[in-house]
């Protein structure tokens, strides 16, 4: 969209484009040979499910950093990291049945509620007296669901003037004593990547310095500017592909099958540019 073909080619041979995509074809492939949802494992299922995302959100980070979007890059590595997080909590518990039944029941809790406001939002504003009633029926619906599992969790609820409700992080349970983000990753040690899930968090939001702070290039604060950028490539590609390789590894170890080729390959990738994983 703002660089020729041949600007992108060049640009995408400065850091193995071609090599990171092979990487996550590779990894694809070994995930769909593997079968895993045919393994009859709580935590393999959670597992699976994750890396699959990881996957797409990976093609995703590299098709935005070959056309210059180092900063959209950048925001959907937050995703990768996240999930690593959570995938590197759950490895590490991954014996706890209940937790782990927890962890799958919060997409139901999640799932319910949402349904709940859309069908609150048709009742208010449809001009349809028939998507008005069927609006209403599925509310009902979805009201008994999320209520049956407030009820079977309810010693995880919490409360405050609109009521009882299940937290963003209820899931936890007493696993730990703070039931929060912050609270896992200081649980699996990232220390070196805090700063960098920062950095994409800020990518991700809205923010009155957005157009002048960029990777890679400075940019006349006086002017408006809405084109990507060739350079800044190396945080999203490093922090994107460290996060993927610990998911891989996560993953693959689950199941007892070797990836050591792999990271490899993916440290080959990122060597040139790892320092800005120190910084």
């Amino acid at each position: 969209m703002d660089f020729s073909p041949l600007e992108l080619e060049k640009g995408a041979d400065r850091w193995n484009y071609v090599k990171a995509v092979d990487i996550v074809k590779e990894c694809e492939n070994l995930a769909l040979e593997s079968d895993l949802l045919k393994i009859p494992n709580t935590f393999t299922k959670i597992v699976s499910e994750s890396y699959s995302k990881a996957i797409i959100t990976t093609k995703e980070i590299l098709t935005l950093l070959y056309h210059g979007y180092p900063e959209g890059a950048m925001a959907l590595s937050r995703i990768l990291y996240e999930s690593m997080v959570i995938m590197r909590f759950l490895f590490k518990h991954r014996d706890d049945e209940a937790l782990l039944q927890r962890y799958i029941d919060d997409y139901a809790v999640k799932v319910s509620r949402d349904r709940i406001k859309y069908y609150n939002y048709l009742l208010e504003y449809s001009q349809d007296d028939d998507e008005k009633n069927e609006a209403q029926r599925l509310k009902i619906e979805a009201r008994k669901e999320h209520n049956k599992l407030k009820e079977k969790y309810s010693e995880f609820l919490s409360y405050n003037k609109q009521g009882n409700y299940l937290h963003d992080y209820w899931w936890i349970g007493n696993v730990m004593k703070s039931r929060n983000f912050g609270a896992i990753q200081n649980e699996v040690t990232l220390e070196n990547l805090k700063i960098l899930y920062v950095l994409s968090c800020y990518r991700a939001h809205s923010g009155v310095v957005g157009n002048s702070v960029r990777f890679g290039t400075m940019f006349d604060e006086t002017k408006l500017s809405t084109k990507g950028s060739l350079d800044g490539f190396q945080i999203p590609l490093c922090f994107s592909l460290v996060c993927f390789g610990i998911l891989t590894e996560t993953m693959f170890n689950t199941v007892s099958v070797e990836c050591n080729n792999i990271i490899e390959k993916i440290e080959k990738v990122i060597s040139p540019f790892e320092n800005c994983l120190y910084r």
